[in-house]
């Protein structure tokens, strides 16, 4: 007696195999627990950057941003679960200060003429460590993409350096800004509340703005209610990203979210000093 195949099993019956209702098993979701490390190190990096951007000193400033790209060099390795930390944060700490010193060296406009080439160094060295060490060439994406987010960010920072006088202000908006989006990190990272977390941050973030230009101004000027809304909110998905990785609840890898979060608002707050400000 001849036998019979069985039919074809159908996509939709094995869909159903997979769960119930025909949906895939659902990922686990990270539990809303509060970062306050995680804003701390926001808080101190923006409050510093809006101190140092109150300043007329360009070495201040630039000392301030190197400072925190600094500590997103010791943390970010760390963050991603690299086996050879140190080798990336000296990458990228070689980066940073070769970025400082190209903003420093340049003492005309295009400030940041030879960043590219400070940029290209860290590049080189991303590069070459994976020809000279295995334990790297065994983690060569991972390491690959680390380094080179962690040079993105440290060229981020790097643009808040080349405004000065009056252009300086929006700095300081975002600064504070950025401070207030990390303090509601905290306060609303609870399970009913952080769906809340981005507009109350945006909201807060822009009468931060407004507040901020009429100290500073002696008037409230409506680019500091976009500059606060938007340098808050980009903080704030920022952090978001990062927060749900196991190894941000260390302390140097929280720092180091916290700092790139003021970081990563650079390119964003120099587009909006050169529309509004000049």
């Amino acid at each position: 007696m001849q036998s019979v195949d069985p039919a074809p099993q159908t996509r939709a019956a094995r869909r159903a195999q997979q769960g119930s209702h025909g949906l895939p098993p659902e990922r686990p979701q990270t539990a809303a627990v509060p970062r306050p490390v995680v804003a701390a190190g926001a808080v101190v990096v923006g409050l510093a950057l809006a101190l140092a951007a109150l300043t007329t000193s360009t070495v201040l400033l630039v000392a301030v941003v190197t400072a925190a790209g600094l500590l997103v060099t010791l943390g970010l390795p760390r963050l991603a679960g690299l086996a050879t930390p140190l080798a990336a944060s000296g990458v990228l700490a070689v980066t940073a200060l070769a970025l400082a010193a190209a903003r420093l060296s340049t003492e005309s406009d295009p400030w940041l003429e030879a960043a590219p080439v400070a940029a290209a160094v860290g590049v080189i060295l991303m590069s070459l460590v994976p020809l000279v060490d295995g334990r790297v060439r065994a983690e060569l994406t991972r390491w690959l993409m680390t380094v080179a987010l962690g040079i993105g960010l440290l060229m981020c920072g790097i643009v808040l350096t080349i405004v000065a006088g009056d252009a300086r202000r929006p700095l300081v908006v975002a600064g504070v800004a950025v401070a207030v989006s990390a303090i509601v990190d905290v306060l609303l990272e609870r399970p009913r509340l952080h769906a809340w977390m981005l507009p109350v941050a945006m909201l807060l973030g822009g009468v931060a703005g407004l507040v901020v230009t009429l100290v500073v101004s002696g008037q409230v000027l409506v680019w500091g209610l976009l500059v606060g809304v938007l340098a808050a909110a980009v903080a704030l998905a920022a952090r978001r990203v990062a927060v749900p990785v196991p190894r941000a609840s260390e302390p140097g890898a929280a720092v180091a979210v916290g700092a790139a979060s003021v970081l990563v608002v650079g390119p964003v707050v120099l587009t909006l000093t050169r529309a509004f400000v000049g």
